[in-house]
């Protein structure tokens, strides 16, 4: 039987068999197969909202078993259910990544009856199934002790609608009446205002308060390391001996395969490693193995240290244009250590089949411990397949997912990519794209290449490291001539190598990367779709189709910018159908958002572009009518989701159109955003309040899309279009707060997002080069040159990190180009176009050949979508900017205008209708 269509064919059974009987006609029940679930409906179906809904889980192995019999009562019960659609499907919901709030959820019961019905069918689904392997669902609580059977409340067709997010969901509705998000959480947590729990013994019973964890009567628990649904990981305490430990969980039938196997054996088979490589030296100690309530533990010594990845981060100077990178000596002294690390592994005869700089520590005296050891195989033996994007062989990643371990060739490739991480800090991740064998090798040689320029320690190891990445096995050296070589280049005290290319993008490159990315542009354009205009990956899938962010609205803008700057009829011609589509879809939501981005303003925005290109006056009143249907009130602040974006919007209005209302709604939008300012500990913030955003707790951010700068600039352009001083005040006083947590670090400053310990940021978003942007224009305001100053030390940071960031406009390279193009523009200091120069080309490294294109891939690395702040349309933007110059989009004029005098005398006057307005 075919996999793909095994449980599909074992409902259609079930209704067969139903069809001879009472149940009624098979042709009375609706089967649909989705991408990910399939659904089945009885004939009179009623649709509730929400309720009390049930869960059941399986392994790949137990799901054919476990449909049966549920479908058996289900349809008897002529109850609507959904399943994962295939063998492979239900492998993911319990995969050791999956996400926890939805992990092990294999069918979804909705059953429309009172609690004592809601019980019955409970207690017949349990006993149809007791018995069958499945694991525990994080997110409900289990129905009877022992049951595959769970339940929550939650959502059964809810309302569709936009969340705070910005993301398509089915929202709950509270009792009086509100949208609510339906969280799955990864622990049972109903709404508080959810019916009583119809499998509670009493209502309002108190759940049980936090208390120390201690596992085997041994093993105190700490502190967490990392959270995930095959089983967490943790710090604790050995009361044995007083040592600190590390404890890996495996959850009983979670991860499981079609062999039978589950996260429980690979954390056996890993115990097994640390005890065969006791005696090595370079693997942590064993300290125990136990069961607990069907869960297995490991225990071993916790290493004083940090990961590879961190240790090479954490001692990279990185690139001011000059000599970069680690320590030549130092880099090729731990490049040997990683080779005989494996070498000892393949003298026992396994192969580590996912060699990376994750799972490899380095203590604090400097020593290698290879750690996570449960993907050691034998050669040749089936093995569930595993690998690290960027670190496996061809031969790994185009495996079968069960398939036969490969051999020690595939280490050595996974060996090369991590020297070549080792000597850059850069993964060697590219996209898949067109071109036969050795397409890949030359582009990473390419890449690699133009790391090698300044960096020493990357030109001694790049010649051992374009062998290791050969697409070919055979041609891979093996560990003794690797470490031969490695010796050679130690004797080396002159760089290695061939002459290091450029830092900045050529000419030609520049042209094709343009011309390629708007070509791809159009030809993934599909007006006949419905649902979306350009196709998008998971992520944007969800959200809305016609925002800026993932959205129509967002290309659209790129394609009317990119005419204006070098008209082309097929240019003409897509801008022409994009904004058709656009708002002949547009306005049928059952909820507005306000934000440029994710919200309508964007939208509002993109059709005003393509009205004066077009010369359309139809498509310059919808437009405006959608920015004056635009809310300017609401509890979230900042320009990506929320009232400060919805107010840039209104300002661009009044410029293209010199119609007062629009002024007057961009000051009702300063006055919202001026009333959710909150002042803590002398720093002026805008919190976005809890609940509201995913994620978000009261978090302040500091950042352009969701913070101070993004707010403190929306505030600036409303007083120069205003006149109003109080506007100017309070972002004179932002710029003063992003001055007061700016972290200046050997010349370069860096915000962190505002959430305690968390990394600092470069990027538009939430970093460098968007409050860098900010201040730039404050400085224009105000003349103070510490604006301009701490302005220009965020520009040092984005350019420091330009071949560690991804190539896009909301935290990428792209996005920090263009900011490095405003300081160039408002300066007349060309340093900083060279500079924007060396990031286009940290982008075209990144290239990727599709259907004959050059085109660059989104945030993932690994794909390409048109989507704007994430995908190849903020790209080609930033780069058409760079190739012929003008503004910055999504900018109003009011901000850009070199100063206030000049601002509102153009906004006023000339600027009401710009040369191509449709008036």
């Amino acid at each position: 039987m075919n996999q793909d269509t095994v449980l599909f064919d074992v409902v259609t059974a079930v209704l067969a068999r139903a069809g001879d009987g009472d149940a009624g006609p098979l042709g009375e029940w609706r089967v649909r197969a989705g991408d990910f679930w399939c659904y089945v409906s009885p004939p009179r179906e009623s649709r509730q909202a929400q309720g009390w809904k049930l869960h059941l889980s399986a392994t790949p192995l137990s799901a054919p078993v476990v449909l049966s019999r549920a479908a058996e009562v289900l349809v008897r019960r002529g109850c609507r259910f959904k399943f994962a659609g295939t063998l492979e499907r239900a492998g993911e919901l319990i995969s050791r990544h999956y996400e926890r709030g939805g992990g092990g959820k294999f069918l979804t019961v909705y059953p429309e009856g009172d609690d004592d019905w809601l019980r019955d069918l409970a207690g017949e689904l349990h006993r149809a199934t007791l018995g069958l392997p499945g694991p525990g669902i994080l997110s409900d609580r289990p129905c009877f002790p022992h049951s595959l059977v769970h339940y929550r409340y939650g959502v059964f067709s809810g309302v569709s609608t936009l969340d705070g997010d910005g993301m398509r969901a089915a929202m709950l509705i509270a009792p009086d009446g509100a949208l609510v998000r339906d969280s799955r959480r990864p622990w049972f947590a109903p709404p508080p205002w959810a019916p009583r729990d119809p499998f509670a013994p009493e209502r309002g019973t108190e759940p049980p308060k936090p208390a120390p964890v201690l596992l085997h009567g041994r093993f105190l628990v700490r502190a967490v390391i990392r959270h995930a649904y095959a089983g967490g990981v943790y710090r604790a305490v050995d009361q044995d001996t007083g040592d600190a430990v590390v404890i890996k969980q495996a959850r009983r039938h979670a991860a499981a395969t079609l062999a039978g196997g589950d996260a429980r054996d690979l954390r056996r088979h890993e115990a097994r490693m640390l005890e065969d490589f006791a005696d090595s030296g370079f693997t942590p100690r064993p300290v125990a193995v136990f069961e607990q309530q069907g869960d297995l533990f490991l225990v071993q010594e916790a290493l004083t240290g940090v990961t590879l990845r961190r240790w090479v981060l954490d001692r990279l100077p990185l690139d001011d244009g000059d000599t970069w990178g680690p320590d030549p000596d130092e880099t090729l002294a731990t490049a040997r250590r990683l080779a005989e690390m494996m070498r000892a592994v393949h003298h026992r005869g396994w192969v580590l089949r996912d060699f990376n700089p994750n799972n490899v520590m380095v203590t604090d005296d400097g020593i290698l411990r290879l750690v996570d050891l449960e993907t050691l195989a034998r050669p040749g033996e089936p093995v569930l397949r595993v690998h690290t994007p960027g670190y496996a062989a061809a031969e790994q990643v185009n495996a079968a997912r069960i398939d036969l371990a490969p051999g020690i060739e595939s280490d050595l490739y996974s060996l090369g990519a991590t020297l070549f991480y080792l000597a850059t800090g850069v993964d060697p991740l590219l996209a898949a794209g067109d071109g036969g064998v050795g397409a890949e090798k030359e582009r990473l040689a390419s890449w690699l290449a133009r790391l090698s320029a300044g960096n020493p320690a990357a030109r001694r190891l790049a010649p051992l490291v374009r062998a290791l990445l050969d697409d070919d096995p055979a041609a891979r050296p093996a560990l003794d001539e690797v470490l031969h070589r490695l010796r050679e280049a130690d004797t080396e005290r002159a760089p290695s190598g061939p002459a290091p290319v450029s830092r900045s993008i050529g000419e030609g490159e520049l042209k094709q990367l343009v011309t390629d990315g708007l070509d791809h542009l159009l030809a993934t354009m599909d007006p006949r779709r419905s649902d979306r205009l350009w196709p998008s990956g998971p992520v944007g899938t969800a959200s809305d189709p016609f925002n800026v962010q993932h959205g129509a609205a967002g290309v659209l803008g790129v394609l009317v910018h990119a005419h204006r700057l070098e008209p082309q009829p097929a240019l003409r011609a897509a801008v022409r159908a994009a904004a058709d589509w656009i708002s002949g879809l547009v306005g049928r939501e059952p909820r507005c958002l306000p934000g440029l981005y994710y919200g309508r303003s964007g939208t509002a925005w993109a059709l005003l572009d393509a009205a004066g290109l077009l010369e359309d006056t139809a498509l310059l009143a919808h437009a405006m009518g959608l920015a004056e249907g635009t809310p300017l009130e609401g509890p979230v602040p900042d320009v990506c989701h929320g009232v400060a974006g919805a107010g840039l919007t209104q300002l661009r209005f009044w410029e293209a159109t010199g119609e007062p209302r629009f002024l007057d709604r961009a000051r009702r939008a300063a006055e919202a955003v001026a009333a959710l300012a909150a002042r803590r500990d002398g720093l002026l913030l805008w919190p976005i309040p809890r609940e509201v955003l995913a994620g978000s707790d009261d978090l302040a951010h500091y950042g352009f899309a969701h913070g101070v700068a993004g707010v403190g600039a929306f505030l600036l352009a409303a007083a120069r279009a205003t006149g109003t001083a109080a506007y100017a005040e309070l972002a004179v006083e932002a710029s003063r707060t992003l001055l007061g947590v700016a972290e200046v670090e050997d010349g370069a400053a860096y915000w962190r997002t505002g959430e305690p310990g968390s990394p600092r940021k470069t990027h538009w978003c939430s970093g460098s080069s968007g409050a860098g942007t900010f201040l730039l224009h404050a400085w224009q305001e105000t003349g103070d040159e510490d604006l301009l100053t701490v302005a220009r030390q965020a520009a040092v940071a984005v350019r420091r990190t330009r071949w560690h960031e991804g190539p896009t406009q909301c935290h990428g390279l792209a996005g920090d180009g263009e900011f490095l193009l405003d300081l160039a523009q408002t300066t007349g200091d060309g340093t900083y176009r060279g500079w924007a120069e060396e990031l286009a080309a940290g982008i075209h490294v990144r290239h990727v050949v599709r259907d004959g294109r050059m085109v660059v891939p989104d945030d993932t690395g690994t794909a390409v979508w048109a989507d704007f702040n994430t995908g190849l349309s903020g790209v080609v933007a930033f780069l058409t900017r760079l190739a012929h110059g003008g503004p910055r989009m999504w900018l109003p004029r009011a901000l850009t205008a070199a100063g206030p005098e000049d601002s509102g005398a153009e906004v006023a006057h000339a600027a009401p209708a710009p040369a191509d307005d449709p008036r």
